[in-house]
């Protein structure tokens, strides 16, 4: 999948903010475990932590549910926040070469903000990869739990980018029964076929019949502690606060 560019980058914000009202998104982040029959020779490095033979699938979706980009391969038994840390995806945020565009106010005339992508408890929080507030925060704070709210919502279109998936290519309902650097081939055309055939009135049928999102096969990342720097809290506080303020909040929130 061809690296996006600064406008690609601008308009994926744009969708995500119109469709999804959650502005300066650039994508949805998530990880499956794809199961497979214990590879020859592979001892524990495939063993994941629901005891079971993996490799994993990092994705990041846009708003129409399509791949921006993937990372397969990693073992198993890999700790989850590690995967995305040592991903090119991972990488390339860390280091500031993704191409993102330039802090962005959310409003009219306010601060500008950087572009962030989003994830859930399995990701660390760094500036520009939020997480939701933990149940702690959120028990006795109305902002924060909108936030979670919105995030959540916005975060959907992985979800069902892998519930697309797997509905498609049944491949992903069974332990798969070749070597690992053939599954990895298999899972990187699934994603590539996935977008070339993506349409809306397909994404409809598919999600109908998807009570549960992913299948059994598609194990999600387990959650990590959270040991971020101050910088992530204050933007994800910024966030917070705008989502609750007169111009970000949505009417439905406050019915």
């Amino acid at each position: 999948m061809p690296k996006p560019t600064k406008e690609k980058w601008k308009q994926i914000a744009k969708t995500y903010s119109d469709k999804w009202q959650f502005p300066n998104c650039v994508g949805s982040l998530d990880g499956k475990h794809v199961m497979l029959f214990c590879p020859n020779n592979a001892g524990t490095s495939f063993y994941n932590y629901k005891g079971r033979h993996s490799v994993v699938l990092l994705a990041l979706v846009d708003a129409n549910y399509k791949f921006i980009a993937v990372d397969v391969g990693a073992f198993g038994r890999n700790s989850d926040g590690g995967v995305f840390a040592e991903s090119k995806l991972g990488t390339s945020l860390a280091t500031n070469t993704a191409d993102i565009p330039a802090d962005t106010p959310l409003e009219n005339g306010g601060e500008p903000m950087p572009h962030v992508i989003i994830g859930d408890q399995a990701f660390p929080l760094k500036p520009y990869l939020m997480r939701p507030y933990s149940k702690e925060a959120v028990s006795h704070n109305a902002n924060k739990k909108n936030f979670n709210y919105r995030l959540s919502r916005a975060r959907r279109t992985v979800e069902n980018a892998f519930g697309i998936l797997s509905a498609r290519w049944r491949i992903f309902h069974t332990d798969i029964k070749v070597q690992p650097e053939i599954v990895d081939n298999i899972i990187l055309c699934c994603c590539c076929l996935h977008n070339m055939l993506r349409n809306d009135e397909d994404d409809n049928i598919f999600l109908q019949d998807l009570p549960n999102g992913v299948p059994d096969n598609f194990i999600a990342f387990e959650g990590i502690r959270n040991n971020s720097t101050r910088a992530a809290f204050v933007i994800r506080d910024k966030f917070c606060d705008y989502f609750s303020s007169e111009n970000g909040s949505l009417p439905w929130e406050n019915q």
